[in-house]
């Protein structure tokens, strides 16, 4: 992870997240794929290369030198980290010890893992557990007003934005999970894979004390909802992505980074993520990374249907989106930047860059509460209102002035518009 120090930015895709006991689910027997994910280091390596679009960015070229190398430095001589985690107290000490019943899941060398014990079961418990990333030490605790001014979501079973204190040494310390970032109560209802609308990770970093005030400034201008995992200076923040379509999609990030090829593409992503989120220094079991990219891929069975809402927007969609947004996925393969036209900084990135954008699934974007990559339009309404590419729009996160790229739709009547952007938020 590059900038503010190894921070915590690391939070937009799948991460991890470890814990107290798990419902036994049946599940199939793992491919040989996750078995050689498990068991060797060669079969690791052959997924990792075949799972990077472009070898000679920085994101490939750091995992390509650690990533099952065999070399100094090699990321699978880290220590793997399973420690003790309780749910976080409000208003009481973080750096105090756990509580007695507070314990870590008993895990099986991850070598000879029992494919009869359910992963899914496994990576729903690590997705709200698991300390993906450590907050800021300067937060010692954690009262009910910093819930409410840093947009925490609350859930009577799961607890506090996905907070959690974590074991160490000497005592215990606030981590983040990946709910923390991927869930949201809606209707009083929690949805796991969902970004959180309101949780401001920029103003909790802030308050914690940035390097300098360039920094500082750009942490706070995030806004809830949004990170920046590629700079130096927080300068591009990101929308938190909407994991609960992750199965459905051929690559991974916003620039088609990563080739989803199966499960284990993803758990190799979620292990790099974990890895890179705690500064080299350790990993997550291989088999939680196994199991949380399981869970993440079955989030897509409990989205509801989409609902045929208008038979006018139907055939302008098909006529306008569905060449890019096709099949029951509604995603197909990357397009070039050229072709979708939005802001060019991330697909050329150094860091990440392919020289495409990947195509979101469209699947459940009603509910999401942003929208382009770094969320700059709040819902579709405004992704299909012709004034935000006007140097007079007001509606964009990225402030005042238009908000460029993909036009498409943008030219029809306004009664068309409205039926497209009904049927949309219905998918």
């Amino acid at each position: 992870m590059r900038g503010l120090n190894g921070v915590a930015l690391a939070l937009l895709a799948a991460c991890g997240a470890l814990a107290v006991g798990c419902d036994a689910r049946p599940l199939a027997p793992m491919d040989d794929a996750q078995v050689g994910y498990l068991r060797s280091a060669p079969s690791r390596r052959a997924a990792l290369v075949a799972s990077l679009v472009n070898p000679r960015n920085g994101y490939s070229a750091l995992r390509l030198a650690r990533y099952a190398s065999g070399d100094d430095g090699d990321w699978d001589r880290l220590d793997a980290w399973n420690p003790r985690v309780a749910a976080i107290e409000l208003d009481a000490p973080i750096a105090s010890a756990l509580p007695a019943d507070a314990r870590a899941l008993t895990l099986r060398d991850e070598a000879t893992w029992d494919p009869s014990t359910s992963l899914v079961a496994l990576g729903e418990a690590a997705f709200f557990r698991y300390p993906a990333q450590l907050a800021p030490a300067t937060l010692v605790a954690l009262s009910s007003d910093d819930a409410d001014r840093y947009g925490l979501w609350r859930d009577a079973a799961r607890g506090v934005g996905g907070l959690v204190r974590a074991e160490v040494p000497n005592g215990a310390v606030l981590a983040l999970t990946c709910a923390t970032c991927h869930a949201d109560v809606v209707d009083g209802q929690l949805v796991a894979g969902l970004p959180s609308a309101r949780f401001d990770l920029g103003l909790l970093l802030a308050d914690a004390g940035a390097a300098d005030a360039t920094i500082d400034a750009n942490l706070r201008a995030w806004g809830p909802g949004r990170v920046d995992v590629t700079t130096d200076d927080a300068s591009l923040p990101e929308r938190f992505g909407d994991l609960r379509p992750a199965r459905f999609l051929s690559h991974l990030q916003y620039d088609a980074t990563v080739r989803q090829l199966d499960v284990v593409s993803l758990a190799i992503r979620v292990e790099t993520l974990i890895i890179t989120a705690h500064g080299q220094q350790l990993r997550p079991p291989r088999v939680v990374a196994l199991a949380l990219a399981q869970y993440l891929w079955s989030l897509a069975d409990g989205m509801p249907a989409p609902r045929d809402v208008a038979s006018r927007g139907r055939v302008l969609f098909e006529a306008r989106c569905a060449t890019c947004h096709a099949g029951d996925a509604l995603t197909s393969a990357p397009r070039p930047l050229a072709e979708i036209d939005t802001d060019p900084t991330l697909g050329l990135s150094p860091d990440r860059g392919t020289g495409f954008y990947r195509v979101p699934s469209l699947r459940g974007v009603g509910a999401r509460p942003s929208l382009f990559h770094d969320g700059a339009l709040p819902n579709v309404d405004a992704l299909l209102d012709p004034s935000r590419v006007t140097d007079g729009y007001r509606g964009g996160a990225r402030g005042a002035g238009a908000v460029n790229g993909h036009s498409f739709g943008l030219d029809l009547a306004p009664s068309d518009r409205a039926a497209l952007a009904d049927y949309v938020r219905a998918l």
